[in-house]
């Protein structure tokens, strides 16, 4: 009996040798969800590269991410950070503003963008009108998907309400219905607005940003040839709305742009980037 016990042990023991000698002779297998870094996606790579402190290879990485699988508003704001870090701030303003353009409730890009924004020369004008300002701000409250669905949400209660006033018999109850009906109907209305105004800002290219250090804009659609031509100068990272284009042979394509409320002047096409 002892023998066979002995036998038995001495086999385990050998069909373990074996086995960890097979396994010393496979190579090491890589972690679950540990890929190496040329499988990365394009966007982690460009994430791993700014941590570094390659900026220059970060923002490659994230344009190369952007044209694969397309834009996005945490891309853009990758990019801006990457061409801040590196003090282009006019690229960073670029970024951050078609950031804000996909998704005007990220607080962290509106931040950044303000930051950025304090760094130019050229301080943002008001467009000078109160009620412009305000219908913005109440636009870039949510998304467009976002204002679409409160109208819904309203649509759906409105309809209840009516059904409360149809059915009801209790006179209260039918009065507070209509009128809360009416009110809920009438903010409805508004919120369906505001959602085709938040779907056409996001669609709309009308605004642009200066790129060069510096920019002189003319009274006509040419190079400034006396000083009576030349209307003002812009900076870097100033944002400035297309309201008129015109190309020529002679002197290409030139873009006519409003500043502030009232000055408008004429810039080379070259020298902006459409948000």
């Amino acid at each position: 009996m002892k023998k066979i016990y002995i036998l038995l042990v001495l086999l385990v023991a050998l069909t373990m040798n074996i086995s960890a000698a097979d396994q010393a002779q496979q190579p090491v297998q890589p972690r679950q969800g540990a890929t190496p870094q040329s499988n990365m996606p394009l966007a982690e790579q460009g994430d791993s590269a700014y941590a570094k402190g390659n900026y220059i290879l970060a923002e490659k990485l994230y344009l190369e991410a952007l044209k694969k699988d397309g834009s996005s508003a945490q891309l853009f704001y990758n990019i801006g950070n990457a061409c801040y870090r590196q003090g282009n701030l006019g690229k960073a303003v670029l970024n951050y503003e078609r950031s804000l353009k996909l998704d005007p409730t990220d607080q962290d890009t509106r931040d950044n963008l303000e930051f950025v924004q304090g760094k130019l020369t050229d301080k943002q004008i008001d467009n000078g009108s109160f009620m412009l300002s305000l219908k913005n701000q109440i636009v870039e409250w949510f998304t467009a998907d976002t204002w679409a669905v409160i109208a819904v949400v309203l649509f759906a209660v409105f309809i209840g309400c009516m059904a409360v006033y149809l059915f009801s018999n209790v006179v209260i109850t039918r009065k507070i219905s209509f009128f809360g009906g009416s009110l809920i109907f009438i903010i409805t209305l508004i919120t369906v607005l505001i959602s085709f105004a938040a779907a056409n800002r996001t669609e709309s290219n009308d605004y642009a940003i200066i790129m060069p250090p510096a920019a002189q804009l003319s009274t006509s659609p040419r190079e400034a040839r006396t000083q009576s031509e030349q209307a003002f100068l812009l900076h870097e990272g100033t944002k400035v709305l297309i309201v008129d284009s015109i190309s020529s042979s002679a002197e290409g394509k030139w873009y006519e742009v409003k500043v502030g409320a009232r000055d408008r002047a004429w810039i080379k096409a070259s020298e902006l980037q459409r948000i």
